[in-house]
């Protein structure tokens, strides 16, 4: 695990810093802090913006003092001396902090308070030396950009402005009990989620969470009573995962003992299959009344959230004097603003429908021409093979029209050629004639 971590930090390393190995600038970057604080500020913030760049993609806000030197900025034993004062500027500035500088969120607020007052004043007895001792170390930057993850994770599955969750799936969320607690301790002090529990038999630990820029309400018992139910679908959803392990593992054995011949432990198996999906059903129609009471119970929060709202109205119309008449012909206005939104988005849909159909009109044609292409090169072939054909037919016929007169020239007695005219002559002597000089040719 070290190792294959090394190796990713290496490579992240060795993408963010391009002479990150070349010795002079290794030996200016791990050299220790001296003079004033302009002369090493560029290199502070080299290691500060580094830090932040590996830890964002590694997805960890928290880091080890020692592993930095160990692990991550290691150069074959040389580990760089400004790390404590890099460390330690970043703890002054608010960019660190120590675990045990987060409030704990499962504490009540007089706590809470007495806890931010302790750590403000240990901040003053903070030294370079002492942050290097420590575990760990918490990024807030990084903390913050988890929290704002998270948050945003669960306003994708709520409509409604806060929500309710369990520990176990808010630690889920989280990456784990550690980061949890960070993530909720940085929420807790922003305002933005109370930690809640109740006693039923177990104990049950759950997170309220603010999804939208206000502030969160303080908890009531319909929060508790929403976290209760939902501990109850989530364990009933893990017994439903058992049960069907449970009928998977007696399915197989009782194939297996029916391929081997033997009847009674097939029977076994088959009655313990029987008993397992009787218990999945009955386990299915807890979960399903548990989720009906969970969508009843949103139901009635989104009816008094429209109440509100109307009542809200109500007393705005009241307070500003605003006739009927005038609320009729806004809300007219709105009718006919909704009406043209509608008929644009029709209008847009015909256009992506017709555009559609074009393209499929285009892809058919351009699928004909291909067919017709291809049958253009089958005919080619022979169309070519006609023409050669032909030619050559007309080329042996001017050939032998050349011998024909070859054959008759007749040579005066001046010694000059003359060519006679071509006697008309019978389709039979011309055929001979062309017997005779195929013959002479083959002799």
């Amino acid at each position: 695990m070290e190792e294959s971590e090394s190796e990713r930090v290496r490579e992240l390393i060795g993408k963010a810093v391009g002479d990150w190995d070349d010795q002079v600038m290794t030996r200016a970057r791990f050299k220790a802090f001296s003079g004033q604080r302009s002369d090493w500020e560029p290199v502070y913030l080299f290691w500060r913006d580094l830090i932040l760049c590996v830890a964002r993609q590694l997805g960890v806000f928290f880091i080890s003092p020692s592993r930095l030197n160990t692990h991550w900025f290691n150069r074959g034993g040389l580990a760089p001396l400004c790390l404590p004062t890099v460390l330690f500027e970043m703890y002054n500035e608010g960019e660190v902090v120590l675990s045990v500088d987060l409030v704990d969120p499962t504490a009540g607020r007089l706590s809470q308070i007495f806890s931010r007052l302790s750590n403000s004043m240990a901040m003053l007895r903070t030294t370079p030396e002492l942050l290097m001792s420590q575990d760990r170390l918490i990024l807030t930057l990084l903390l913050k950009d988890k929290a704002a993850q998270v948050v945003k994770l669960l306003s994708e599955c709520h409509w409604t402005s806060s929500c309710v969750i369990t520990m176990k799936r808010f630690q889920d969320l989280c990456g784990g009990p550690d980061e949890a607690s960070a993530v909720l301790s940085h929420l807790v002090a922003q305002a933005k989620a109370r930690y809640l529990s109740l006693s039923k038999g177990d104990l049950i630990e759950g997170v309220k969470l603010s999804l939208s820029a206000s502030s969160l309400p303080s908890i009531s018992s319909l929060d508790c009573d929403v976290l209760h139910l939902i501990w109850t679908t989530e364990k009933l959803q893990q017994q439903l995962h058992v049960i069907d392990q449970r009928y998977e593992t007696s399915r197989k054995s009782a194939l297996a003992c029916l391929k081997s011949g033997n009847k009674k432990a097939a029977l076994r198996h088959a009655r313990e299959l029987k008993l397992a999906n009787e218990s999945r059903e009955k386990c299915a129609a807890l979960l399903n009344r548990v989720e009906e009471v969970l969508d009843v119970i949103a139901s009635a929060e989104s009816t008094k959230k429209v109440s509100e709202a109307i009542q809200i109205g109500a007393q705005a119309i009241k307070e500003n004097k605003i006739s009927v008449e005038e609320v009729q012909h806004s809300l007219q206005e709105i009718e006919e603003c909704i009406d043209t939104q509608k008929e644009i988005e029709n209008v847009l849909e015909a256009t992506s429908l017709y555009t559609v159909n074009d393209e499929e009109s285009i892809d058919e044609e351009l699928k004909k021409l291909e067919l017709d292409m291809g049958r253009e090169n089958l005919h080619e072939p022979n169309l070519s093979s006609r023409v050669n054909s032909a030619g050559k037919t007309e080329a042996s016929d001017s050939a032998d029209s050349l011998i024909d007169s070859l054959y008759n020239l007749k040579l005066v007695d001046d010694g000059q050629a003359r060519i006679p005219a071509v006697e008309e002559g019978t389709a039979e002597t011309k055929r001979n004639k062309k017997t005779e000089r195929s013959e002479l040719q083959t002799a």
